[in-house]
């Protein structure tokens, strides 16, 4: 009886050093943009937050700020809410494409250090302005201020996307042996899209890649069960488009060549639905399939090879090959891989199985 009193009353001191919060008497964060002001030198922080009227209703509104730093952001933002900014409810960190390849390092830090944000959080590079891409989610199209961590979450969902969030990057960036990569998001008009991936070379942003690349980063990496992969296709006078929705891909990677040139072989095996193709192509009949599983499997490799030779001409390797070959070799030594690395003989083999037909265009 006297050790559970004693428990009792250790928990409720435990229990009373928590600090509390009022939903209503602070300014909840759930999503904030920076970008860099090239003419001063300066960064601008934005914040999205939820105003909450009565009843069920929320109503997205933006507060910006600039400073001369990422890490002074949050105070300037404080000084200008009438109430005070918490982001422990953040889901989503927004850079604007000039910020990204300015150099990410400093907030990467500040955001790493920080026990209020949780792992989870999805981060994303605007194709243009990190503040004009949170206005538009206050305008009367959107107005939703969850819209771009839903946006990026359900097309990781639908396998559009490769799985990304803010641990996934931290452990990316701070490797020694493999690059980051983060989603890339497009404003039209009043709307928000996905645009493809950035990719980094230590702290910035190096170059970027269209949805098709994003794909096929997906293939050659985790795979994929819902993505889709369009190709053009062309037998005489007569020209079309093929769409393939992926339902199953296996990756493995095979090496050859020996420790002075090495080289690395991906093989895809992808079973596959055709969801869409041209009214000219008869796909009851076998050798009308065998013929498409020929040009989807050509096209895979063709454009995989030349996705591969881009990261290689930016000594990039989001692909992690650096980590597979480590794995397999005794004695690996790093810096002579990525000496090797720009030049190294790396090819896409494809093996594509149709295993069911959708309809004619």
């Amino acid at each position: 009886m006297k050790r559970i009193l004693i428990l009792c009353t250790c928990l409720t001191f435990l229990t009373s050093c928590a600090d509390r919060e009022t939903i209503d008497e602070i300014q909840v964060v759930n999503s904030i943009g920076y970008d860099y002001i090239p003419q001063s030198n300066k960064v601008r922080g934005t914040i999205l937050y939820p105003i909450y009227k009565y009843g069920p209703t929320e109503e997205p509104s933006i507060i910006a700020a600039t400073a001369n730093s990422s890490f002074d952001i949050p105070l300037r933002l404080n000084n200008k809410s009438s109430l005070p900014v918490a982001f422990g409810q953040l889901r989503s960190i927004v850079m604007g494409k000039e910020f990204a390849t300015h150099g990410v390092e400093e907030l990467v830090n500040t955001i790493a250090r920080n026990p209020d944000l949780g792992r989870n959080i999805k981060l994303s590079i605007v194709d243009g302005n990190a503040h004009e891409l949170l206005s538009s989610v206050t305008k009367k199209k959107i107005k939703d201020y969850q819209f771009i961590s839903n946006l990026i979450e359900q097309n990781i969902r639908t396998e559009n996307l490769p799985n990304t969030n803010l641990q996934i990057f931290l452990f990316s960036f701070f490797s020694d042996d493999r690059d980051p990569y983060l989603p890339v998001l497009a404003q039209e008009k009043d709307a928000i899209k996905l645009k493809g991936l950035a990719l980094f070379k230590e702290q910035k942003v190096v170059t970027t890649i269209g949805m098709k690349e994003t794909f096929l980063f997906k293939l050659l990496t985790s795979g994929t069960k819902h993505g889709r992969y369009s190709v053009k296709i062309k037998e005489s006078d007569r020209k079309g488009e093929i769409i393939l929705q992926n339902l199953r891909t296996k990756t493995k990677y095979e090496i050859k060549g020996n420790h002075q040139h090495p080289s690395i072989v991906a093989h895809l095996t992808v079973d596959g639905l055709v969801k869409e193709f041209p009214g000219w192509i008869d796909l009851t009949d076998p050798a009308s399939i065998k013929m498409v599983e020929k040009m989807l499997q050509k096209d895979i490799e063709k454009d995989g090879d030349a996705f591969i030779k881009k990261l290689q001409q930016h000594k990039i390797d989001p692909i992690c090959f650096t980590d597979y070959v480590r794995s397999k070799t005794r004695g690996f030594n790093s810096e002579k891989f990525k000496s090797q690395y720009p030049d190294m003989n790396i090819e896409v083999k494809a093996r594509v199985h149709l295993i069911q037909t959708g309809i004619s265009n």
